[in-house]
């Protein structure tokens, strides 16, 4: 059995895949509700409510095996550019018009002491407590993921001042010698923590800044079992960190407006 596919309690065992997903979701709720965007679950599917900023994802199906048809009915309306996440990763969206972005695997770690990062003098990573804080972090956080922050509008992703005031949502910039170099997210509810959002900007890379910021985010809720969806180049660090495949995920794209 996957030792972290249990409760925070740690005495009821839980589906990986579902924990991960909701992780996911909880994110998904706070990110969004800074923006004035709803985020609504069933017992199913998860999603939002009208458009929004394509860096989320307009649903995502909370447990293996949803079936195709139901994530894609659940973006209808919403005439936009969208991902959905399969959360299962073997539903075949194609057939509703949608493209397959990518795999990525769901991880989990489950609670339990975390072991110091590589040494790096100068680094310090801490939770935005301004909104001139958070408009460095998202600018970070663009040219961390894109290369280039020359196309950012800022507010777009996090609004400064609204993001602050979401309870359990953690915005955490690394600086280097002062100068802002990597970001990450932690997101929780109270039994899950979601980390995401990690990204380095090119500069700064390979010098230990993303395990730093991986356990900052760890060290918000270090008594609850922690998830995230890892991309080809985290996945060995984040298996350092304690954190075991729980499953395939699919990322699927719709290019444009849907037919009504």
């Amino acid at each position: 059995m996957n030792p972290a596919a249990h409760s925070a309690t740690g005495s009821r065992p839980v589906d990986p895949v579902a924990l991960a997903a909701r992780g996911e979701s909880v994110w998904h709720r706070l990110g969004l509700a800074a923006l004035g965007v709803d985020w609504v679950e069933d017992d199913q599917v998860a999603r939002r409510t009208r458009p929004s900023t394509p860096v989320f994802l307009a649903a995502l199906s909370l447990r293996a095996g949803v079936p195709a048809a139901v994530l894609a009915r659940a973006v209808e309306g919403l005439d936009t550019e969208l991902a959905v996440r399969d959360a299962g990763g073997t539903e075949d969206l194609g057939r509703y018009g949608f493209v397959l972005q990518g795999r990525e695997p769901w991880m989990v770690r489950p609670p339990g002491p975390l072991e110091p990062g590589p040494s790096l003098p100068g680094l310090e990573v801490i939770p935005c407590r301004s909104p001139a804080e958070v408009e460095l972090f998202e600018r970070t956080s663009v040219e961390g993921f894109t290369g280039s922050a020359s196309g950012w509008s800022p507010g777009t992703i996090h609004p400064p001042e609204a993001s602050l005031r979401v309870r359990g949502l953690a915005l955490l910039l690394a600086r280097l010698h002062g100068r802002p170099v990597g970001t990450a997210i932690a997101a929780t509810d109270g039994t899950v923590l979601n980390v995401g959002g990690v990204a380095v900007v090119e500069a700064a890379r390979r010098q230990g800044i993303g395990t730093h910021l991986t356990l900052a985010c760890l060290a918000t809720a270090p008594t609850l079992p922690a998830v995230l969806s890892s991309s080809d180049q985290g996945h060995t660090l984040y298996q350092t960190l304690g954190f075991a495949d729980a499953g395939p995920t699919a990322l699927w794209w719709h290019p444009g407006p849907r037919a009504s």
